[in-house]
């Protein structure tokens, strides 16, 4: 008997840096983001990371891999009982899962990357060996100017907020015992300080028409399957400013009977990361689903 499998796209912790495979999804991303003004395919046939690991070229250029590699998958046959992504990665998940349309995903995920590239002032630090209670708990003792922006692991979370509160906020988990290491982003992403983003984000969202998912969606904002479009739109609206629920996330995956999540996307970040929080299910890499590891 197959396994139940899961997708797991993943958000902006690493990019692409090969082109997608070949299939005609990927050759339809390419040429409409391009016309987008975003060169997804010369950036990766010149290599020029140092540009496309910029916000507005990133997110769209991990969109595009994800959703071609979710079409490699399935025509060698592989399809998913359950979707879940990342901040950025629900995007392909929900068009993963027939929410919403795969051109319109796309748009919105070009928008997405251009109002968070404009967001300047403040950052992101990952907190290591502490559990996440207890650095929830230094946030809300640092002020409203530092916030839980990730739950990546029972003790491996993000922070994000403005320069001088995610300073101390870093300098208080280091004295309890934790390692604060200081993200290379370009902002406070899942912060209130992307709520302009957020509200500028909302017309475009509010514009598309969400329907049932025909595949279980766990949304990484609630940490929980949705069914509702409605439901999930709303979410989707609070996205960049809520926490990212991942442990969350794959505890829901578990308690619907996944054992096997492929990472489809970049990278393997998610697969570290699942590793990490449980070993009831088994987490492989895009590459490794394909050279046949499952």
């Amino acid at each position: 008997m197959k396994p139940k499998i899961a997708f797991l796209f993943p958000g902006q912790g690493t990019v692409p840096r090969r082109l997608p495979p070949t299939g005609e999804r990927s050759l339809h991303l390419l040429t409409l983001a391009g016309q987008a003004g975003i060169p997804i395919r010369s950036l990766l046939q010149d290599a020029d990371f140092d540009r496309l690991i910029q916000t507005e070229f990133a997110q769209p250029a991990i969109f595009v891999d994800s959703a071609s590699k979710d079409e490699a998958l399935r025509s060698r046959g592989m399809t998913p009982t359950a979707v879940a992504g990342h901040s950025l990665g629900e995007y392909a998940a929900l068009v993963s899962s027939g929410v919403i349309p795969l051109e319109d995903a796309l748009q919105i995920v070009i928008t997405r990357g251009r109002l968070m590239s404009r967001v300047s002032g403040g950052g992101m630090a990952a907190i290591l060996k502490l559990p996440h209670e207890t650095v929830a708990e230094i946030c809300r003792g640092t002020g409203e100017g530092v916030n839980m922006a990730n739950i990546n692991g029972p003790t491996q979370v993000v922070i994000s907020g403005d320069e001088q509160s995610l300073e101390r906020a870093m300098s208080a988990c280091q004295d309890a015992g934790g390692r604060a290491i200081r993200l290379d982003v370009s902002g406070p992403f899942h912060s209130p300080l992307l709520a302009p983003a957020q509200a500028d984000l909302a017309p475009f969202i509010n514009a598309m028409q969400f329907r049932p998912p025909n595949t279980l969606f766990v949304s990484s904002v609630s940490g929980r399957a949705e069914k509702d479009p409605e439901a999930i739109k709303l979410l989707l609206l609070t996205q960049i400013t809520a926490c990212v629920q991942w442990v969350s996330t794959i505890e829901a995956l578990i308690h619907s009977g996944i054992e096997l999540a492929i990472e489809v996307g970049p990278g393997r970040v998610l697969t570290n990361l699942g590793r990490r929080i449980t070993d009831k299910i088994k987490f492989v890499t895009f590459e490794e689903a394909v050279d046949g590891a499952i």
